[in-house]
């Protein structure tokens, strides 16, 4: 006898999901289950999102597939972090979120010794090798290094198309899980929250244990089905709009950067995101400040750039609603992606959610169905603050800018309201570095290294000094960060440039073949 959890949506969201739960081998009730997913060939996938955080590694790993076969089918190539373009004050300024933590040594401030070193090199450059990379557009790894291991910390970019596809035929030629193609029409409920059935427009009824919501904006289940409140942050985030488009390479031996580019414009930022055949680039503006052709004027002028033969009439746009269901698991019924929530794409925040949603079921899954409500609760309140935690780490980035030069700019430097919590720390930042016992989740979705990259790549003098533990082991720290530099050469030398090494793995494909 088998338990049955049926999944409504694909795209990256649910086959991620649905790849995780078979993997693993969950159970319910101490009974095996079998997985179907339905989705619609009239719903396009979004495709909003083509950067991943480090932990997909782990993710792909845990689903079974190889990272050769993932890179090459996905025209995926690495990410070592963002570089944010003009976002400080707008006159050809830049600075760096990199995936690598800096070194730290116990007592020392980091961020009061890098004010005091006078260094010309930017805070990431001063404490971090990545950023270094990023500048020479260089991979993490060599050919030779084993799957998912690098030297350098690293998620990727991917074409979310071929992603999903992927996904799809892994988990259902590998791990088993039955694929169905429909609409969905309605759902059958036992009056209690708890859905029973799902019904199709064909007629098929697809009777099930559990329920995953993977629908996107559509909400059919969780927000539509079953009720459960919308929190809008459309008054923190006013980018409620994006076009997007492809950019093919004018050369195939073009070098790729390895870093996710975020060029700040006159009403939000364009993304600028290099994969194996293409440019993936879209710009992301908030409606209130700028008129969708206008938006199309600012993103062909960046376009033109990488490639004038590019038509951005072609470019989609893509309407954003800022917030998360306050209780993305009703019942027996959980949303995902962005089904739950979803708020911009800077900092790619939107499948690591997917990722840990599909961690939290698979270790919780086991228990028996009577536990399930107390599971859900925990589950809410965790998903619940970490979109609070998006929220704060996003605005970030706005409340430091120094740009005023246009009505957006000043809207959201100096009227979007900011959460106690963090203007709180702000104030507390000015006279020390961010801490780890500043966020006080073991599983916080961005740790103090995150903070104190965007925070004095923004603003390198935030601190005041005045109160500082700047001498405080002070030559520990300092050799710690000459060790770290005089490696610097030393990686520049050896890793291959991002092309050359998808170059040097078309060709071990081709020998094998």
């Amino acid at each position: 006898m088998q338990k049955k959890i049926v999944i409504l949506g694909g795209g990256t969201a649910g086959w991620i999901m649905a790849a995780r739960l078979a993997a693993e081998r969950v159970q319910i009730d101490g009974m095996p289950i079998s997985i179907t997913l339905v989705e619609s060939s009239d719903i396009p996938t979004i495709g909003v999102g083509e950067g991943t955080w480090p932990s997909m590694r782990g993710t792909l790993e845990k689903i079974g597939i190889r990272e050769s076969e993932f890179l090459q089918f996905c025209q995926a190539t690495f990410k070592q972090g963002s570089r944010f373009i003009n976002w400080r004050a707008g006159h050809s300024d830049s600075y760096d979120h990199p995936f690598t933590i800096p070194p730290m040594v116990a007592g020392a401030s980091l961020g009061a010794n890098f004010q005091q070193a006078g260094s010309p090199q930017s805070f990431s450059h001063w404490v971090c090798l990545q950023s270094h990379m990023m500048d020479a557009k260089r991979a993490p790894k060599q050919l030779h290094t084993p799957d998912y291991a690098g030297v350098l910390n690293y998620g990727y970019h991917l074409d979310a198309g071929r992603f999903a596809q992927l996904l799809k035929k892994h988990a259902v030629d590998r791990l088993g899980v039955k694929h169905i193609i429909g609409n969905f029409q309605s759902a059958a409920l036992d009056g209690k929250d708890q859905i029973i059935a799902l019904n199709l427009a064909d007629g098929t009824v697809l009777d099930g244990d559990f329920f995953i919501d993977a629908s996107g904006t559509h909400n059919q289940l969780i927000g539509g089905v079953l009720t459960s409140e919308f929190i809008s942050l459309n008054h923190v985030s006013p980018n409620d709009r994006a076009l997007a488009i492809p950019v093919p390479y004018i050369n195939q031996n073009d070098a790729i950067h390895s870093a996710t580019l975020s060029t700040a414009q006159e009403a939000g930022w364009i993304w600028d995101i290099g994969l194996q055949n293409r440019r993936g680039v879209g710009y992301v503006y908030a409606s209130e400040f700028s008129t969708e052709e206008r938006a199309r004027e600012v993103l062909a002028r960046y376009v033109a750039t990488i490639n004038s033969d590019i038509d951005v009439s072609a470019a989609r746009q893509l309407i954003i609603k800022p917030g998360y269901r306050a209780a993305p698991w009703v019942g027996n019924c959980v949303a995902i992606g962005m089904a739950a929530g979803f708020i911009e794409p800077l900092e790619a925040s939107a499948l690591v959610m997917v990722e840990l949603a599909a961690a939290y079921l698979c270790e919780n899954l086991p228990a028996t169905s009577v536990a399930l409500k107390g599971i859900a609760d925990r589950y809410n309140l965790l998903f619940n603050e970490r979109w609070e935690r998006i929220r704060d780490f996003l605005q970030l980035h706005y409340l430091l800018s120094e740009r005023r030069d246009t009505a957006y700019w000043r809207y959201v430097t100096e009227s979007v309201p900011a959460t106690d919590r963090l203007n709180n720390l702000l104030e507390e930042w000015h006279y020390r570095d961010p801490v780890l016992n500043d966020f006080g989740h073991f599983m916080e979705l961005f740790p103090s290294a995150s903070y104190q990259y965007v925070l004095l790549g923004m603003q390198p003098n935030f601190l005041t000094l005045r109160f500082s533990r700047a001498n405080e082991k002070k030559t520990e720290l300092l050799k710690e960060i000459e060790n770290l530099q005089a490696k610097r050469e030393h990686y520049l030398a050896h890793l291959p440039g991002n092309r050359e090494f998808f170059d040097q793995l078309k060709e071990k494909q081709l020998a094998v073949n």
